[in-house]
């Protein structure tokens, strides 16, 4: 077997792990850079600035005096004299925050205070850790800019992770599409096409596996072939010798029934006589069956779908009349159609007359021809006792018959058989069933090829 070589998967999801790890670095840097190019080019006050501006203006108070005007734009204050809240520019939260702070001496609520004190008066001047626009409109287009900035890098992020993952599921996507149509064509039984590559080496062990299932399926199937080969080259020739004592058995009966004979004597020649006849066509649909079966590549033939529905057709109303039913018929828009049209036209009959034989007289059979391109079904129920359990496991078994022993009134039990052979050469199948109300119904159903398109899936009917 051709050694495959391709790439570990370890190797390629480290390649992935990598890649991801290298472009958060790599946004992570640009989220550094970009945050010193602003406070360098003087567009945003660094995340500090408040608490500098807050000790700078407590020393300021300490030696000027507590006054609302010393207090800087990026901090918030509260002044108290003589132990009451004079004046304050905080919400309640902040100035319950700043109280506390006053109290304890302890920062909370994320803000941070810095306090001046003079004769009678206190100041809290409180601060928090944010980058903040120098610019004063600015300030209030974008108040809180340091949440949008990490909003901003945090997206970009998420997408760039997102762009590299979506890259790598392609990649693997691509890669299984391999197996998939490896998986469909062992399917569809194309076994005569290896298998591609993935590349990636624990898919190729994969691939490996199937391609020995594809050799293994296709020598079993050339090996089956073989032997039915075998079997049906043997079968005819044992037909061929056994034609030959059958003839000399015949003929010379025939010459006794020229002589004079006793009452006794004609009947056991006729009975020679009528068992030789009966195993003659016995032997004659045997040969019929066994050279289909070898020669029917060379009997495909395009044929018009509606000609063919005709043939069976007409063929279904003679047996039909034979044995006193009626034959009801459904047919089908089909396109012309290459297949081996005798022998298509024989087993669908022999499915028929298989349904007249169990159904009463004066009862109806249904012959229901469907397409579904490219499945040509043609389905015969009636309205007999239906198949036996017995019946539905071996009906389509050559020589198989409902009784213990074989009927002689001609029923051979290779009809079906015949029929499965015939759905066999054409990638089908033959299907029988009980119907809900306890009759019998047969399936034939083959893939024939189409001379004119018909969309897949579609089923026509008229």
């Amino acid at each position: 077997m051709e050694c495959r070589k391709g790439v570990s998967l370890i190797r390629i999801l480290i390649q992935y792990m990598f890649l991801c790890g290298f472009t958060a670095c790599l946004i992570a840097v640009s989220f550094w850079i970009g945050l010193n190019l602003l406070v360098n080019k003087g567009v945003a006050y660094p995340a500090n600035a408040g608490e500098r501006m807050a000790a700078e203006a407590a020393e300021r108070m300490k030696k000027e005096g507590i006054s609302r005007e010393l207090v800087p734009f990026l901090c918030s204050y509260a002044i108290w004299e003589n132990g009451e809240l004079a004046e304050t520019d905080m919400n309640d939260e902040e100035r319950a925050a700043a109280e506390e702070y006053r109290e304890s001496g302890k920062d909370s609520g994320g803000y941070y205070h810095v306090k001046a004190e003079e004769e009678g008066k206190e100041a809290v001047l409180q601060f928090q850790y944010k980058m903040e626009l120098i610019n004063p409109e600015g300030r209030k287009l974008i108040p809180d800019v340091e949440k949008w900035y990490f909003i901003f890098w945090g997206t970009v992020l998420i997408v760039s992770l997102g762009l590299v993952t979506h890259r790598y599921v392609k990649i693997f996507r691509r890669r299984l599409s391999v197996l998939q149509d490896a998986a469909l064509s062992l399917s569809r039984g194309e076994l005569e096409e290896p298998f591609g590559s993935s590349g990636i080496r624990e898919y190729d062990e994969v691939m490996d596996s199937m391609e020995e299932l594809r050799t293994a399926l296709r020598n079993s199937l050339q090996e089956q072939w073989n032997m039915e080969h075998s079997r049906i080259s043997q079968t005819s020739a044992l037909l061929h010798d056994l034609k030959t004592p059958l003839t000399i058995i015949s003929g010379n009966a025939q010459l006794l029934e020229e002589t004079p004979l006793t009452e006794e004597q004609q009947e056991c020649l006729s009975a020679i006589l009528k068992n030789t006849e009966a195993a003659g066509r016995y032997l004659e649909r045997l040969k019929r069956m066994t050279r289909n079966v070898s020669e029917g590549e060379e009997n495909k033939q395009p044929v018009s779908g509606e000609l063919l529905q005709q043939e069976i057709f007409n063929g279904a109303e003679e047996i039909a009349r034979v044995f006193g039913v009626k034959a009801e018929f459904e047919g089908a828009v089909l396109p012309e159609l290459i297949l081996a049209r005798q022998d298509v036209c024989r087993a669908v009959l022999n499915i028929v007359r298989n349904a007249a034989e169990h159904t009463p007289e004066g009862k109806r059979i249904v012959i229901h021809c469907r397409w579904q391109a490219p499945l040509l079904e043609i389905c015969v129920s009636d309205e007999g006792p239906g198949f036996s359990p017995q019946a539905l496991r071996h009906a389509l078994e050559p020589m198989y018959t409902e009784g213990e022993s074989r009927p002689q009134d001609g029923h051979m039990g290779i009809g079906l058989a015949f029929a499965r052979e015939v759905a066999r050469f054409h990638s089908g199948e033959v299907q029988i069933e009980n119907t809900p109300e306890g009759h019998g119904k047969v399936s034939f159903r083959i893939r024939p090829e189409s001379r004119e398109p018909h969309k897949e899936g579609k089923e026509q009917e008229i």
